[in-house]
């Protein structure tokens, strides 16, 4: 009877060992950028995100925009809270068109009134300076989305821009965080290729 109660033991034994290395493998590779595998840019995403995306206007979505300015300093003072609003809302300024383009191992973003958005594809940090403001930009395409986080003194934004199947539309999702701000400003915008 022992004997085959220490044939049972023994592949129970085994298979936690495994689960243990196996979880170990998976746990360095994730936290090791060289061994996690970066997002592939099919040539089909770029060809649906290549051109230029007009805002067509939407009084609905502004109203969401300044909502969500209003949600994210409603904490502040009253002395502060206007001082905040406009600089946020100049950060959030609604932009008029942004053109997609990739070049080998780069995606370029040109958007209306701003320098090039400009870095590599797999997500290396490059500087990026607007009205003498400098921040970290990183890109990564992933799917249907491209994804831009620029991080700052002041806090960080994230854009991410959604590209519809037909690629006729591209919906800009914006999330604005910092730590001066009583919580972070969330909103959606949608764009219509205009080429």
């Amino acid at each position: 009877m022992r004997v085959w109660r220490d044939f049972a033991i023994i592949p129970l034994f085994l298979c936690t060992v495994g689960w243990f290395a196996i979880d170990g493998n998976a746990q360095t590779a994730a936290n090791d950028p060289a061994k996690s595998p970066a997002p592939v840019m099919s040539g089909d995403q770029r060809a649906r995100f290549t051109g230029t995306y007009r805002y067509p206007g939407s009084a609905q979505e502004e109203e969401a925009r300044r909502a969500a300015i209003d949600h994210a300093i409603e904490g502040l003072s009253f002395v502060t809270r206007s001082t905040a609003r406009n600089r946020v809302s100049a950060t959030t300024q609604i932009l008029g068109f942004y053109t997609f383009s990739f070049e080998p191992g780069k995606i370029v973003v040109r958007p209306q009134s701003r320098p090039e958005m400009i870095s590599g594809d797999k997500g290396e940090p490059a500087d990026y300076v607007y009205n003498g403001k400098h921040s970290t930009l990183t890109q990564v395409l992933a799917g249907d989305h491209l994804t831009q986080v620029f991080v700052s003194d002041d806090g960080r934004r994230e854009n991410e821009f959604t590209v519809s199947q037909d690629g006729k539309t591209v919906t800009l999702k914006v999330t604005l965080t910092s730590g001066r701000l009583s919580s972070s400003v969330a909103y959606s915008l949608s764009y219509k290729k205009a080429d």
